[in-house]
């Protein structure tokens, strides 16, 4: 062995053994990667590029990639499922070939008598300066469905050596170990976020998974519901019915998240949210009201054509409620539960008795400067003491 590669050899094993300690923290997957190349580089690897990929869980997204280059560092891509375009693209790559065939390792020569441009992406790589190129496939179990996928560009004159190819496949397995965890937990991230909200879902993963686990606090409540659901659903077939209430989702609930609110529960059609009083609750209530306006708008936004009528009612309240699990141990539900809550729904109830798509409470409009106009006091469903109840006088 000469000089070089055994230099190389006792360098890219001190890089092995970083990573060994990577794989025990919790930094994010770019982070890592972009540390790694520059390490790489710096102890003499000739990398001028590198791209791993993945698959995700995620409601938008189920694959994304992670490029880093010598000139502009870490890239971070994101690829939907519904992208036909960029689907076709990939199958005609060389990470798409070295996946549909299962190719533990791809390497392509890109200068000399050797050199093959078999893949469009490699004449791109060397009108860079890039002069050898080598892909590794790392699966996470035998059926190879979950992994990483990983390329390095080299940039030296005659490409990489054997024992850098060697070394350089070890470390990519070593990768491979380190984001596995990482991305195991980017996956926990995204379910518990999109079925229990960002708030919610960092708490249960922080720890609060117990029933009771909770805290009291004052919010502005935001509740929508959709008019005339049993009748749509009985009428519509079920992917025109599930297409409406998505657009319903898109112009409520979106609306709360939006203006910086949380969508504590998806109650079959309906929406309820909550703006958290951190000071003073005008804020909050602000907030609440223009996602309510915001819905309104996007209502009156929707295409005509689609020949599907579509109508809500929003009610506003602000109140003291329990945000936390409730459910038995083996079925829980991080929701917020009060007399609040119960109240917030019922004046929802009044939007189409009083012919008014926005309906405030008392406590509500005091706390907000709006248009207001009292509608009356209202004995609501299932209480004894009538309630003031206001609507926005532009509604």
């Amino acid at each position: 062995m000469d000089t070089r590669a055994t230099a190389s050899t006792v360098l890219g094993g001190t890089i092995s053994a970083w990573l060994a300690e990577q794989a025990l923290l919790d930094s994010e997957p770019a982070a890592l990667y972009a540390a790694l190349c520059q390490r790489l580089r710096a102890v003499g690897f000739p990398i001028l590029r590198g791209q791993v990929g993945f698959r995700i869980l995620h409601p938008l997204y189920d694959a994304s990639a992670i490029s880093w280059t010598a000139d502009k560092g870490t890239v971070v891509s994101l690829f939907r499922p519904d992208d036909v375009t960029g689907q076709e693209r990939f199958d005609r790559s060389p990470f798409g070939h070295a996946l549909a065939h299962r190719l533990p390792v791809l390497r392509r020569r890109l200068t000399g008598e050797t050199a093959l441009f078999d893949f469009t992406e490699l004449e791109e790589f060397r009108a860079v300066g890039g002069t050898d190129y080598v892909v590794f496939l790392v699966a996470f179990e035998s059926a190879a469905r979950t992994g990483v996928i990983c390329s390095w560009l080299a940039d030296r004159a005659l490409g990489f050596t054997d024992d850098e190819i060697v070394q350089l496949q070890r470390i990519t397995r070593e990768l491979g170990i380190a984001m596995k965890s990482r991305i195991e937990r980017s996956v926990a991230h995204n379910v518990a976020h999109a079925y229990l909200g960002k708030r919610a879902g960092d708490a249960v993963l922080n720890g609060s998974i117990r029933r009771g686990d909770g805290e009291k606090i004052t919010a502005a409540l935001w509740y929508s519901d959709l008019r005339q659901s049993t009748t749509l659903a009985d009428r519509l077939s079920a992917d025109d019915f599930l297409n409406l209430l998505g657009r319903y989702f898109e112009m409520t609930a979106s609306a709360v998240l939006d203006a910086g609110g949380e969508v504590v529960s998806l109650i079959g059609d309906a929406v309820l949210g909550l703006f958290r009083v951190e000071a003073q609750p005008e804020e909050a209530c602000r907030r609440a009201l223009a996602a309510a306006h915001e819905a309104r708008r996007r209502l009156g936004a929707t295409d005509p054509s689609t020949n599907l009528p579509l109508d809500f009612g929003i009610a506003l309240h602000l109140g003291q409620v329990i945000h936390g699990n409730v459910g038995v141990p083996e079925r829980l539900q991080f929701t917020v539960v009060g007399s609040a809550v119960n109240e917030v729904v019922r004046v929802q109830d009044l939007t189409k008795q009083l012919a008014c798509p926005v309906l405030a409470t008392a406590p509500f409009a005091a706390a907000v400067a709006g248009p207001w106009r009292p509608v009356g006091e209202h004995v609501l469903r299932g209480l004894d003491t009538p309630m003031p109840i206001l609507a926005v006088a532009a509604s």
